[in-house]
């Protein structure tokens, strides 16, 4: 069955949403996923690709430019969801060539830990892994 890399569209946000249910990504609702998919669309840092198979919307990949102050800035792989259905079919590989050879320059993804099958998939298409580190999060309150 043929596979095919498309940009995103904002009507792609309830696919898109249903796909990330099966890493997790849960918590927003249908509006906050469509918020945050036009946001992603209208950002001039941002790509959001899908695969499709057969017209059904079956992985995304969310890349962003990570600028920096001290070092050199990269693309990071933001996020990378294929359904479980269609993975070992080459729609990962598929998102993040596309993704590679639409915004060309040094490339990083992060991963939990936990998804050792992510690691095995990014090693597998080149990927080196470079470092481990600890992930904080803060929230702030300005009031």
């Amino acid at each position: 069955m043929a596979i095919t890399i498309r940009a995103a569209q904002a009507s792609d946000s309830q696919e898109i949403a249903l796909v990330s249910e099966h890493l997790g990504y849960t918590s927003l609702s249908p509006e906050e996923s469509h918020a945050n998919l036009i946001a992603l669309l209208d950002s001039p840092v941002d790509k959001v690709f899908v695969a499709q198979i057969g017209g059904r919307i079956v992985g995304w990949i969310h890349v962003f430019f990570a600028r920096r102050l001290a070092s050199n800035s990269f693309y990071e792989i933001g996020g990378l969801v294929v359904l479980p259905d269609t993975r070992g079919q080459g729609v990962g590989r598929m998102l993040v060539q596309h993704a590679l050879a639409h915004q060309l320059g040094q490339y990083r993804v992060r991963c939990n830990e936990s998804r050792k099958e992510a690691h095995t998939f990014y090693e597998s298409i080149g990927f080196k892994r470079s470092k481990v580190q600890h992930v904080f999060g803060a929230v702030s309150d300005n009031k």
